[in-house]
């Protein structure tokens, strides 16, 4: 009897253990949890970075397919500033910006798929510290002007010899110098090459029926002569803007694409409303033998990186804001002949606070 109940035990343990080893073969059961969670890379814990729109960058976790990243203004994330997820890859970099200048900020990841996440990645600190950016009494000047305009011709010529730094003002190198083609006679190449921004700054302007009209950072010149306008520029000169820029240009000569980033700070002054900036394309040295008379032409605006009405944004003393455009290059544009200018300008009144100008092929 005693080996009878013996061998029963044994035939019900077998089956126990053999029903035990199949069960783990239903698919429903095969459950493999998270081993690990994503490594923080950069920015380093503790770290200090001088940009508005770093690359975050953190390691690989196998079996994820996506990952969620958040970014706080506290170490508890109850101040969230971003909460993205479905992140195919393990980098990251916004391509609006979130993060404001001399700040504090914390960041962590975790991986995700279909049927689990891992836990948080430690949580990594970071400050941002751009560079300080001066002020400086560089002015623009905005010609509007036509090809079949005589009048146009001295204007252009006195601009010509401001941007050869003949010594016309007292600080050529400061004075920054884009020239708009108008609708004031038909047939103007310049206008017909770019209508719409063309257009844009002309209509702002109201600068259509009368050329040449000249704007001093956004203020008419009024008529020209060639004393009045030195008087008046030298008058500008004399200080240094409220606003500074500055300017990073990265261009791929065999491909014709580029971009431009910088960043705008408000060095002094009330916080201003209705604010824009422009990146304008502007290329210098053409030839063209126009019905007035003129054979070359400078400082022609070719095309706007940002919108025809300019690209809104806000900012208050003190701060500084970082942005960025990628552009293309027409195969017409001689690209070694061509400066991109960015200014900031308020919108109502029409003031430029600040201006910069790079050579895209340096």
């Amino acid at each position: 009897m005693k080996t009878k109940i013996l061998l029963a035990a044994l035939i019900l343990l077998s089956f126990t253990i053999f029903y035990s080893c199949e069960s783990n073969d239903n698919p429903a059961n095969n459950y493999v949890p998270y081993v690990n969670t994503p490594n923080l890379l950069s920015p380093g814990n503790n770290s200090t970075i001088s940009t508005l729109q770093p690359l975050f960058d953190w390691s690989d976790v196998s079996s994820a397919t996506s990952y969620r990243l958040q970014i706080s203004g506290n170490s508890s994330f109850t101040d969230i500033i971003l909460d993205t997820s479905g992140l195919s890859s393990s980098q990251y970099t916004s391509s609006s910006v979130f993060l404001t200048d001399s700040s504090s900020y914390y960041w962590r990841v975790r991986g995700m798929n279909a049927t689990d996440t891992t836990d948080w990645s430690s949580e990594f600190s970071f400050s941002t510290l751009l560079e300080s950016i001066n002020a400086t009494n560089k002015v623009l000047v905005e010609l509007f002007t036509n090809t079949s305009c005589i009048p146009c011709v001295d204007a252009n010529r006195y601009l010509d010899d401001v941007n050869d730094l003949s010594g016309i003002t007292s600080n050529d190198n400061s004075v920054i110098i884009l020239r708009v083609h108008t609708t004031l006679f038909a047939g103007d190449p310049f206008f017909l090459y770019n209508t719409a921004d063309n257009s844009a700054r002309m209509n702002y302007y109201n600068a259509a029926a009368v050329n040449p009209r000249g704007f001093l950072i956004g203020t008419s010149l009024g008529s020209y002569t060639a004393s009045s306008w030195t008087n008046k520029i030298n008058e500008k000169l004399g200080s240094l803007r409220t606003f500074a820029i500055k300017l990073t240009n990265n261009y791929d000569t065999v491909s014709r694409n580029g971009n431009i980033s910088f960043n705008v700070r408000q060095v002094s002054g009330q916080t201003v409303s209705d604010l824009v900036y422009h990146v304008a394309v502007s290329e210098n040295g053409i030839l063209y033998t126009a019905p007035n008379g003129e054979t070359k032409f400078e400082n022609t605006l070719r095309d706007l990186i940002t919108p025809p009405d300019g690209q809104a944004f806000d900012i208050s003393a003190g701060q500084t804001k970082s942005y960025s455009h990628n552009y293309s290059l027409a195969g017409i544009i001689n690209q070694r002949k061509t400066d991109l200018i960015v200014f900031v300008q308020k919108i109502s009144t029409k003031e430029i606070f600040a201006v910069e100008k790079i050579r895209i092929v340096q």
